[in-house]
């Protein structure tokens, strides 16, 4: 039978192939100019409706990309930190409730309520990864450095990217599609990392998650 920290650490364990599918849709996408993983953003993948420059014809399974891997995200933390009064708990259950809002609100369709549910993301994520980054470093120190310096890079990558995608004066604005994967990759990919390494190193105390 499965313990709760077993599926936590398989929650979390598959964060990575996010990137994966989120690569496999790109390279799918079509249209007058090729799809760019530099300029374009994440959410013109989940876009239902072709323009004239790009058209992405897997933008269902886009959707249901950010639905399933963001709730899977939720449960992870959810079983690997069972605590309610614990903030890193609430921060990565409510960016990932947001994260998966993406899925249910296509950029193109309810442009909005997009904005409404994906700005909150961009400044969840990176708390959350501080947060359990800084409690992991006391024991794991290695995990624990690059979770804090993930945590930096990511919410300033946010923070660009929400002043480009505001349309204010930023020398990043043509690179907004880098900018977005900069600030919400490293989450997926460290997570991963979290996972495999309390399978490598069994005495990682579940309080510090």
């Amino acid at each position: 039978m499965a313990t709760r920290e077993g599926i936590g650490r398989a929650c979390w364990s598959v964060q990575p192939l996010y990137v994966v599918a989120e690569l496999v849709v790109a390279a799918a996408a079509v249209g007058a100019s090729a799809y760019s993983l530099l300029g374009d953003t994440v959410s013109d993948l989940g876009a239902s409706a072709c323009t004239t420059s790009l058209c992405s014809p897997w933008h269902p399974a886009m959707n249901v990309v950010f639905i399933v891997f963001s709730l899977v995200r939720v449960v992870g933390a959810v079983a690997l930190r069972p605590s309610w009064r614990d903030v890193a708990t609430w921060a990565w259950v409510l960016s990932g409730l947001s994260a998966a809002a993406v899925g249910l609100a296509p950029v193109d369709r309810m442009p909005t309520a997009h904005v409404l549910v994906a700005t909150p993301v961009f400044v969840l994520q990176p708390l959350a990864l501080m947060l359990t980054a800084r409690r992991l470093a006391p024991t794991h120190p290695r995990v624990g450095r690059a979770g804090m310096v993930l945590a930096v890079v990511t919410a300033l990558a946010a923070v660009a990217f929400l002043l480009a995608a505001s349309g204010a004066p930023d020398p990043g604005t043509s690179l907004s599609g880098a900018l977005e994967r900069l600030a919400l990759w490293p989450v997926y990919l460290w997570l991963g990392h979290v996972a495999r390494s309390r399978e490598e190193l069994p005495d990682l105390p579940d309080a510090h998650l």
